[in-house]
């Protein structure tokens, strides 16, 4: 099915409910609903499998109109439907959860009514996300006419009564670890219930990172904010900014040259290595196996030296420009980072055999946090989690952007679902790598790296989607053709993946949750989110979404 036609049934599923129709881009569809509406629309596309609920942004459209507005971004494929509900800006702006619909949703429900007002009726919570516990009420920080005056700390204002820590009953035990614990890489709070050593309930807080990047974006121009969301997170820095580029230049309508799209391929490409290798060193110190830690960081370092060569960078490599990139690959180079991926791929197919033959590490990953195809769709799933699991979400195979149409990659899949899955994935995904950098080494297009970008980018709104190391990175973008974005919203993909770590953590020993949490490759900068799971009692079984509504463990959010 093309892109027209997937369009067309997303159209005719809508029908019933929908205001107005537009077509903003070729792959976009924009249908306006009533908030009572909404809940019926989603349940219908929800029913027809079409697609999957990649992200909802809230818009303030400023105190002169009266008016907000939340986005529902459904992805399939190429194909975006986005479902556009208008309310007024003031009194009660109040949207019907769907979280009972589509659990994900819960994420970004909570992210609109913090950051923008909005009510969401008949969530199971209102407690905080992002922002601080003393922040003052009915101040919203992505507003337009938002100032810095207004987030006077509240004195005496502090969380919502939490859970005792430690013992809460007759062997049961509240185990806390972090925001600072040496076995957390950055810095996340967890409460972990137990009975025995069974995990009945999960607790996680977030916010320590968060930077308030998106409102600090609205002040800076374009060319600022480049710089801006490279440093959103260290170990996927450039397929941040290859993301706001590639939106950017869409609104702009600038064609950048084929040369610096397989650049930036390239770069991506090595950039994945370096996450992989990084995640495959975590994963084996939280299982124990610290050769492997130690050795795969010591390989990490030759993609980091090949990076550091290209760029003049190893961490926020600043490859990309608006309209292009600022780095060539010459015959030096390329010969460098040849010979860097001969030596990878001979370590990563080692690490591929240690880790689906070693006896103690398969007892650490093996059958632990096992996600069904089924439950991978239900929980939304994105990235190597997902593609573990059987289903094959993967941008650039997908929707493939830049220069993929011209170097595809294959897309990497294993069905057993479990932690051993994530590693194999992992691993074959980047001899997939190796293959896809050799071929655009010795077929680099001539011509130049850069195009000439307008000052002011015409008004209008895009999303763009880049496949990160850990999943579908989400950039929806807004210009009123001015300098500054009107708008730039974010969705990372550990955002979606959290949901099923913390449902599979109960009714599993305590000592798989460290492995579940480096499972899903976590990152803690790349978002800030709060999430609860209640357990009355916990069985040594892993529990699906509905075994937990069954038994009457309540998931709710904080």
């Amino acid at each position: 099915m093309n892109i027209e036609q997937n369009l067309q049934k997303a159209e005719q599923i809508l029908a019933p409910w929908n205001k107005e129709t537009t077509h903003p881009e070729l792959n976009r569809l924009d249908a306006s609903l009533a908030a009572e509406n909404l809940r019926p629309a989603v349940t219908a596309l929800h029913a027809a499998r079409w697609g999957y609920l990649s992200a909802i942004t809230g818009l303030d459209l400023g105190a002169e109109s009266g008016q907000m507005e939340a986005l529902y971004h459904f992805c399939s494929g190429p194909a975006i439907t986005t479902l556009r509900v208008r309310l007024p800006r003031t009194g009660e702006a109040t949207l019907p959860t769907i979280e009972d619909i589509i659990p994900p949703a819960t994420f970004f429900e909570r992210e609109l009514h913090e950051m923008l007002g909005f009510k969401i009726a008949g969530a199971k919570s209102n407690d905080r996300l992002f922002i601080s516990d003393d922040w003052p009420e009915d101040v919203y920080p992505l507003r337009e006419d938002f100032n810095i005056e207004q987030a006077t700390p509240v004195e005496g204002r502090h969380a919502d009564e939490t859970p005792e820590v430690g013992m809460v009953g007759e062997n049961k035990f509240v185990i806390p670890i972090g925001p600072q614990h040496p076995a957390l890489k950055e810095p996340g709070h967890f409460e972990f219930t137990v009975d025995g050593e069974v995990v009945t309930g999960a607790r996680m807080r977030l916010g320590y990172a968060h930077r308030g990047i998106e409102k600090a974006a609205e002040s800076r121009n374009w060319i600022q904010n480049l710089y801006l969301f490279e440093r959103i997170c260290g170990i996927c820095s450039h397929t941040h900014a290859y993301a706001y580029s590639l939106g950017v230049e869409k609104l702009a309508q600038v064609e950048v040259p084929a040369r610096a799209q397989a650049i930036r391929e390239l770069v991506a490409g090595l950039e994945r290595i370096h996450s992989h290798l990084l995640w495959l060193g975590v994963t084996a110190h939280e299982a124990g196996f610290d050769t492997l830690f130690m050795y795969s960081w010591r390989d990490r370092e030759t993609v980091m030296n090949l990076l550091e060569q290209l760029t003049g960078n190893r961490v926020n490599y600043s490859a990309n420009l608006l309209g292009g990139v600022k780095a060539d690959v010459g015959p030096e180079q390329a010969k460098a980072i040849k010979e860097g991926l001969n030596f990878l791929e001979t370590r990563i197919r080692h690490y591929l055999e240690v880790v689906t033959t070693d006896t103690m590490f398969l007892n650490r990953t093996r059958g632990i946090g096992t996600i069904s195809y089924e439950e991978a769709e239900e929980f939304g799933l994105l990235g190597p989690t997902a593609r573990a699991s059987g289903l094959l979400r993967d941008v650039r195979v997908e929707a493939p952007y830049g220069a993929y149409h011209q170097f595809p990659i294959s897309g990497v899949t294993e069905t057993n679902g479990d932690l051993e899955a994530r590693c194999v994935v992992r691993l074959k995904e980047l001899l997939v790598s190796c293959f896809a950098l050799r071929t655009i080494l010795d077929n680099l297009p001539e011509g130049p790296l850069t195009v000439r970008m307008p000052r002011k980018v015409p008004a209008g709104e895009t999303v763009s989607r880049v496949e990160a190391p850990r999943g579908e990175l989400f950039y929806y973008i807004k210009s009123n053709g001015g300098e500054h974005p009107a708008r730039v919203h974010i969705r990372t993909p550990s955002l979606c993946n959290w949901v099923s770590v913390l449902e599979k953590a109960v009714g599993r020993q305590l000592a798989d949750v460290p492995m579940l949490i480096a499972g899903m490759d976590p990152c803690f900068s790349c978002n800030d989110r709060l999430v609860t799971t209640v357990g009355r009692t916990g069985e040594r079984q892993t529990w699906s979404w509905k075994q937990l509504r069954q038994h009457g463990i309540e998931y709710y959010k904080r």
